[in-house]
């Protein structure tokens, strides 16, 4: 097995050690009676919010499972696992709430529903910041309510939150108005199956960002326990009794279950699935078959859980603060998958840590932040005056008061340090470019033969700390548009990506400047500049090759012909490659033993023009020579620069 894959498992494995630090395991035939208490309920949660981090990022490096990548594969089909945890401590601390506090119902609209409905919001307005407006996928003032609102989700993980205050309204609906429990519980029950039922009914998001509700096997394949939660907190003495009864046989065999059905879901998963969606064939059957192997999978899951949580808890400081956390780590943590995706390799073990670490510690204040909202929104009238309290209590209440102090300070530098990356990103992605662009636009309107001008932004650097501006050569001035080259070769790669005749017009580079490059390098201001160019490529001089059919293109490279027209020595056709660009691979001159410090980092570039034959390009070797018989297309290690005509005229915004 490969060593790195095997590296991915030791971080989730120290974080279980730790947390699994002061064992409490109860006497030879008792249990711990508290064992979904409170406090132990929420340890559960922290635990399953921690899972869920793993979940995510396991199915991100095996992509969905499809790729053994060692034992962390095994946490790619564990989601399922960690949200029947919230799901049945929802419900279950919902029904114990009920049975255990005097007129619960009369304040749950106010108390309960806010503890929920503000983290949602919050979240949205992270998200819609940080992620829609960011990536571009939010693009108007409707899209932006739809996703502050929820209505649309910017967080797809929020599915659950929405999902929650549906169920919390349902059952304060079902057991404000309905006056027997048992009637209550009975139309909660069916209120659940409805969701699941239309849920499954409706199959999977169609839209890009998945965010619309009820669509998605993970909207439903766990609701289920939610009702589990309910009933058990109900007959809770009954099933007490009996688990206490019949514990010792109990434990092996849930745990003999939970395997057998772990890997009988797997299979099931793989031969029948939820994605059986075609036209004709909503794949119902499929559907069902595979919600029923998950729910028995979960279902014994959560029964060896509870048994060993009779047994055996751990109360160590981590795992308390995780429990209350555990809400705002589910919320923020993909914020940080999905940037630090970018920054860390597919396989890498940093990328787990970061993701772990910086979603705890952002987590910290957010739950300061939720917790000061909700009791503004709720207000505390049941709070006991502090000279009522004894002096215990006093004591209590005091280092209670300096932990949140402390609590408070770390997670307000922690606040600050988001706060000002939220600015510097916000900057960077709404001010910046139409600074850049006004500047760009007086510099071309003056531009001569000769002169460097910026125009676009992209990683030149050879650490990935940002994106620098990208500087052009200006080889020809028509009237009022000019003609640019990139003073560098900004990146390696092939001619084009198959070994076969081809041409500037059916070539995968060519595809490449005028897509990727010019969408993500070039802002939406700076389009406005590129000039739509028809791009004739002549026949190779010296071979007679076919130089191909004439296109349209804002971003090409420059012929043969071209560069002996705008660069007619040897010595204009050095080209460096940038930092960025060596160090992914451009073939570079690192020394040519002569002292020539100024061609260090010379690199051969791709020409448009054939080269001896269909399969080879002409290129400008590092001695700054055009060479017409070219090198073979397929060569990755070529330096690309790229080349546009661009308007001068264009009035700054």
């Amino acid at each position: 097995m490969n060593l790195q894959y095997l590296l991915l498992c030791i971080f989730p494995a120290i974080v279980f050690i730790i947390m699994l630090v002061q064992i409490k395991i109860a006497s030879k035939g008792s249990i711990h009676e508290d064992f979904l208490s409170l406090q132990q309920s929420k340890i559960l949660q922290g635990l399953a919010a921690v899972g869920i981090i793993f979940h995510h990022l396991s199915q991100y490096i095996t992509n969905y499972g499809n790729e053994w990548k060692g034992p962390i594969t095994i946490f790619s089909s564990m989601g399922i696992l960690f949200t029947t945890i919230f799901f049945f401590c929802s419900g279950f601390g919902l029904m114990q709430s009920l049975k255990n506090k005097p007129d619960y119902l009369k304040t749950f609209m106010r108390k309960r529903m806010p503890a929920v409905l503000i983290p949602f919001i919050l979240s949205n307005v992270i998200y819609l910041v940080l992620v829609g407006m960011y990536f571009g996928s939010v693009n108007s003032v409707l899209e932006s309510l739809a996703c502050l609102f929820g209505f649309r989700l910017v967080n797809t993980n929020t599915w659950f939150l929405v999902e929650i205050m549906i169920l919390y309204l349902a059952f304060y609906l079902t057991h404000r108005f309905m006056k027997k429990p048992g009637k209550a519980l009975g139309a909660m029950s069916i209120i659940v199956v409805l969701m699941i039922t239309v849920s499954l009914l409706l199959g999977h998001d169609p839209s890009k960002d998945g965010g619309l509700w009820f669509m998605g096997e993970w909207w439903y394949n766990t609701t289920i326990f939610f009702l589990a939660g309910l009933f058990l907190a109900k007959y809770y003495e009954k099933v007490l009794a009996f688990l206490k009864k019949h514990y010792k046989w109990l434990l092996p065999v849930s745990v003999v279950l939970f395997l057998a059905t772990f890997g009988l879901e797997e299979v099931v998963l793989r031969t029948f699935g939820y994605y059986r969606e075609w036209e004709g064939h909503p794949g119902y059957g499929a559907k069902v078959i595979t919600l029923l192997a998950q729910v028995l999978t979960c279902g014994a899951w959560l029964l060896m859980l509870l048994l060993i949580n009779m047994k055996v808890q751990v109360k160590n400081i981590l795992l308390v603060l995780l429990g209350k956390i555990s809400l705002e780590i589910y919320i923020i943590h993909d914020l940080y998958k999905i940037f630090l995706t970018y920054d860390y390799e597919r396989d890498s073990m940093a990328l787990f840590i970061w993701v772990l670490i910086l979603s705890i510690a952002t987590a910290i204040p957010l739950h300061l932040i939720h917790v000061f909202l909700i009791r503004l929104v709720t207000g505390d009238k049941n709070k006991i005056p502090e000279e009522e309290l004894s002096l215990d209590k006093k004591l209590e209440l005091k280092k209670k008061k300096k932990r949140m102090r402390e609590l408070a300070i770390a997670g307000s530098i922690v606040l600050v340090i988001l706060c000002g990356f939220i600015i510097s990103e916000l900057y960077v992605m709404l001010i910046q470019p139409k600074v850049y662009y006004k500047e760009e636009v007086a510099l071309l309107a003056d531009a001569e033969v000769g002169d460097i001008v910026p125009l676009g932004t992209m990683n030149t650097d050879y650490i990935k700390s940002g994106d620098e501006r990208i500087l052009w050569y200006v080889a020809d001035r028509q009237g009022d548009k000019v003609l640019l080259t990139s003073v560098a070769a900004l990146a390696p790669g092939e001619f084009h990506n198959v070994y076969e005749d081809n041409s500037w017009a059916e070539c995968s580079l060519r595809e490449m400047l005028n897509g990727v490059f010019y969408e993500e390098y070039i802002s939406d201001y700076e389009k406005e500049l590129f000039i739509e160019t028809d791009v004739f490529t002549s026949d190779n001089e010296v071979y007679g090759t076919v130089g191909g059919r004439t296109v349209q293109d804002y971003v090409f490279l420059l012929s043969a012909e071209e560069v002996e027209l705008y660069f007619p020595t040897a010595e204009d056709r050095y080209v460096q490659a940038t930092q960025a660009a060596a160090r992914d691979g451009a073939n570079v001159d690192i020394n040519d033993g002569y002292n020539h410090a100024e061609r260090d980092n010379n690199t051969w570039w791709w020409l448009r023009t054939m080269g001896a034959d269909g399969k080879k390009t002409a290129v400008v070797d590092a001695e700054g020579d055009i060479d017409y018989e070219g090198r073979h297309s397929t060569v990755a290690t070529g330096g690309i620069r790229p080349a546009m005509w661009v308007s001068c005229e264009t009035v700054p915004k």
